[in-house]
């Protein structure tokens, strides 16, 4: 069975190859400068993850009016994951390096923070995509706040040492969450595929039993997210203590993995009236 997801592409050599120099060369940087790494890092990578899966589904919607020319393969998948990479790291051995009034998980976050309002604002003027309609993103958004609150709470029950990383805890059960809630909205109610073949197979099973006509297809694949989720944060609660670097780094990859999708789902909802249009256009 196909594990990886349909529409993945191979950039051009000439993008390939600045790829790999640069995720060596911010590889190498790092590795030189040595920075700090705690769990703060977690949340300042979070607008970069976000930056990443928005511009990938700008590039979905209106990829010859938003990224022309030698950019696209750039926010193709998986590039852009790399490309993100290299950004934010590059961003990460600059600031410890650096004197500046924020710490560098602060500052990481805020640069971030200010790419993901660039590119808004990039896709409101050169992509002439103004007319969004939230609505079901919204929905998505707050349904995976209320999960992630009711989950946070029966996990920390369970065992009190995850109130020790609660804020990283909570960013890896609410990505998951959202990943999962958001996939189901699309699916369900929306109306759009799926193109991870796992997440198409839990939903497809879903789909064969008697709950199908009651609850739809995705409730099976947020109960596998959220499982998955939990089930990291209640084996690694502890890591942090012993080895914070490994902590880091695991909790990164977990977050991404969920909060990557999810937000490119929620960029694609909210811009799917007008996609046709875009492209037509185009």
């Amino acid at each position: 069975m196909t594990v990886l997801p349909s529409g993945l592409v191979v950039p051009p050599l000439a993008q390939l190859a600045a790829l790999v120099v640069g995720a060596v060369a911010v590889g190498a940087a790092l590795w030189t400068v040595g920075p700090t790494v705690d769990r703060r890092l977690v949340v300042g990578a979070v607008p970069w993850m976000v930056l990443g899966a928005a511009a990938h589904a700008l590039y979905q919607v209106a990829p010859e009016t938003m990224f022309p020319g030698p950019l696209a393969p750039f926010v193709t998948a998986p590039a852009v994951y790399v490309a993100t990479a290299v950004l934010a790291g590059g961003c990460w051995a600059v600031l410890d390096v650096v004197e500046t009034p924020l710490d560098t998980p602060t500052g990481l976050g805020a640069l971030g923070a200010v790419a993901v309002l660039v590119l808004t604002v990039v896709a409101g003027l050169r992509g002439g995509l103004t007319d969004v309609r939230p609505f079901w993103s919204l929905a998505g958004v707050v349904i995976s706040v209320v999960v992630t609150a009711g989950i946070y709470l029966l996990v920390r029950a369970v065992d009190d040492a995850v109130e020790s990383i609660r804020t990283v805890a909570v960013l890896a059960v609410f990505a998951h969450a959202l990943d999962g809630i958001t996939t189901t909205i699309g699916v369900d109610i929306i109306g759009t595929g799926e193109r991870s073949p796992l997440p198409a197979a839990i939903m497809e099973f879903a789909g064969t039993l008697p709950t199908e006509p009651f609850l739809g297809t995705g409730w099976l694949f947020v109960l596998v997210k959220l499982a998955i989720a939990v089930g990291i944060v209640l084996a690694f609660a502890d890591i942090f203590e012993d080895a914070p670097r490994q902590g880091t780094l695991l909790f990164l990859a977990v977050v991404a993995f969920g909060l990557g999708p999810a937000v490119n789902n929620l960029v694609l909802f909210a811009l799917r009236e007008q996609s046709a249009l875009v492209a037509a256009a185009a």
